[in-house]
Order: structure tokens, then C-alpha cells, then sequence
């Protein structure tokens, strides 16, 4: 019986957040919002919709991974831990977790490092582009855009089919320059990529097959020689890939390899409060204020100062008469 399998992608280093995000603990398992990290937010957002989980990471971060999962993840879960030894980039990552599922699974494919504010609405999404990929279809999932944003790529949808909760798409767009962000948003057909998807295991790879042969065939050679652990009376594996087969991989995104390509891409656009939390100044954005403008992490003392953003990182930090600074 087919079921839902949720591909967790946490293979980024969230470079644009360093200090605070670095290559040892990069910002999806940080405390950025003070509480759960993002990572353990996607797990716990996304258990709701199957407990099955196959978790593509860094070698490197297996532990982290492990025990915010612990931390996160209802009992019972099921979870895979698929271990890059080098990021090839999305489309490997999600080709290599694919084939280990059975052709006929459900799979929604999320990154770990982004905010969704209102899981609610989420859920609801995710069931339409579950319904996509029911129908043989590649769903994406398209954020109503909010202002005229340059840097995300667009996704411009076509026609609604009779009877579904989804759009064809009509093309994927590159990352806009101002003026013709502006025009997107006024068109009302043009919707962020979030770089979440949802398809049949199976479709995917025959997608990947047709598109980009050479990744599917050296991603399909690095499973079958990846080393295979499994612990927690059978709930928890974990996948070693050697590092000689997954730098033979091409290295290319899922957009680029097949989602811009393919006939079967479908969209569901969605509003849940959506950010990639990719600078200070989303970050700032979606943290609590104080009631002079201030974002603050605990561990700061704040002396007259207003629109700042501080995050102490478990030591102190002390701001006196500053303003619109960012203390990280």
C-alpha cells in the first residue's frame, strides 16, 4: 500500500547567516527563533502527514540530524539517514533518496532550513500537491508573492485542469530584475519557487531518466554500492555513500535537471506565511519584537536602542543607543 514519504533536504550550509549559521552547525539545526531550530520545525510539521522520513545530509551532521529528530518526530516514525559525503546539489540528493522507495510512493520533498508560519494552511497545500502527484503529475509549490522580490527564481502557472486544486505550470522563470519582479506581481500568475515538490517516487525517476540520464545512472550505481546500517529495531537506517561515487554524480538542482524541463510540472499556490530565512534581514523579520523595533535573543540587554536585531548565542551581549544594527 502506497503511503507519504517525506524527503528532508539539509545538505546547505547557510553561508548567508554566518556567524551564526556555520559549516559545523549550519542555520537549520540553530536556534534562530528562539525555541525548536528549523529543522526540528520540518520534522514535526511535516509528521503529520505520514511518518516515514528520509533525511539527506552531510555526513558530517548525522548526529545533529539524529537527535533533533529524536527531539522532534513522533514515536514510531520511520527515518533514513542518507549521508552525502559532498553536495552534488538537489537533484542527486533526491534522486538517490527515490531509489530506495518504492516506485508507487508518494513523496514530498522539503528544504530544512525554511520558515512556514502557518502550518495549517501548509497542510492543506501539501494535500492538493499530494493530489498532483497522485495524477502522475511533478507539483511545485508556488508562494503568492509579496513584494517584488529579485532574488528567487518564479514559477508562471497556466491552466487549472477541471475539477483540480492545482495548475499546470507554463514556465519557470530565472530571478528577476526589479522592473520585471514588479510586473510578476502584478500579473497574479506568477508565484515564488520554494524548491518544494511533490511527485511518485517513480515518476520522478522516470522524469530524471528521460531529462538527465547520466545523473540517474551514477546516482542509481552510488545507492546500489552505499553501505546500508540499520538500528531502533528496523525504525532507523542509515545510507553511507562512498565518496568516489557520489563526486562521479553530476552535479545539477532539481529545476535545472528536470522541473524546467518536464511536461508533467504542476503548481499549488499557496500562502503560509513562507520565508527561506536567507538573510538578517529575514530573520529579523520574522522574530518577535519589542516595542522599540527590536529583534533579541536572550542574553542581550538593550539600553535605548531600536530596530535591532541581536542574537547572543549563549553569551551576552550589551547594546546602548544604537539603532538598525545587526549584532550577530
Amino acid at each position: 500500500e502506497a503511503t507519504t514519504t517525506t524527503i528532508v533536504l539539509c545538505g546547505g550550509a547557510g553561508t548567508r547567516l554566518w556567524p551564526v549559521s556555520k559549516s559545523d552547525l549550519p542555520k537549520q539545526f540553530c536556534d534562530l527563533l528562539g525555541g525548536p531550530s528549523l529543522f526540528e520545525r520540518t520534522i514535526a510539521r511535516n509528521a503529520a502527514l505520514g511518518g516515514r522520513f528520509v533525511v539527506v545530509t552531510n555526513r558530517a551532521h548525522r548526529e545533529a540530524a539524529r537527535g533533533q529528530f529524536g527531539r522532534s518526530a513522533p514515536a514510531g516514525s520511520r527515518v533514513e539517514y542518507l549521508l552525502e559525503p559532498a553536495g552534488r546539489n538537489t537533484a542527486p540528493a533526491i534522486a538517490l533518496a527515490c531509489l530506495g522507495l518504492p516506485p508507487e510512493e508518494t513523496v514530498l520533498v522539503v528544504p530544512s532550513d525554511h520558515l512556514v508560519a502557518d502550518e495549517a494552511a501548509y497542510l492543506e497545500a501539501a494535500g492538493k500537491a499530494l493530489e498532483a502527484a497522485d495524477d502522475g503529475l511533478l507539483a511545485t509549490f508556488g508562494i503568492a508573492p509579496e513584494y517584488p522580490e529579485t532574488g528567487f527564481g518564479y514559477i508562471e502557472a497556466g491552466e487549472r485542469p477541471a475539477g483540480k486544486p492545482y495548475l499546470k505550470v507554463a514556465a519557470f522563470r530565472e530571478k528577476p530584475d526589479r522592473a520585471t519582479a514588479e510586473a510578476y506581481l502584478a500579473s497574479g500568475r506568477h508565484f515564488w519557487n520554494s524548491g518544494m515538490f511533490a511527485f511518485r517516487a517513480g515518476a520522478f525517476l522516470e522524469e530524471l531518466g528521460r531529462l538527465a540520464p547520466a545523473i540517474l545512472e551514477a546516482s542509481r550505481t552510488a545507492r546500489a554500492k552505499a553501505i546500508l546500517e540499520s538500528g531502533d529495531g528496523g525504525r532507523e537506517s542509515t545510507l553511507r555513500v562512498a565518496e568516489a561515487d557520489m563526486l562521479a554524480i553530476p552535479a545539477d538542482s532539481i529545476d535545472y535537471a528536470v522541473m524546467e524541463k518536464s511536461r508533467l510540472a504542476a503548481t499549488v499556490p499557496a500562502a503560509f506565511g513562507w520565508s527561506d530565512l536567507g538573510s538578517f534581514d529575514a530573520l529579523y523579520a520574522a522574530r518577535a519584537k519589542d516595542g522599540d523595533g527590536n529583534a533579541l535573543s536572550e542574553g542581550v540587554v538593550s539600553v535605548g536602542s531600536k530596530g535591532c536585531l541581536a542574537l547572543a548565542n549563549g553569551g551576552t551581549v550589551v547594546r546602548a543607543g544604537v539603532e538598525d544594527l545587526v549584532v550577530a
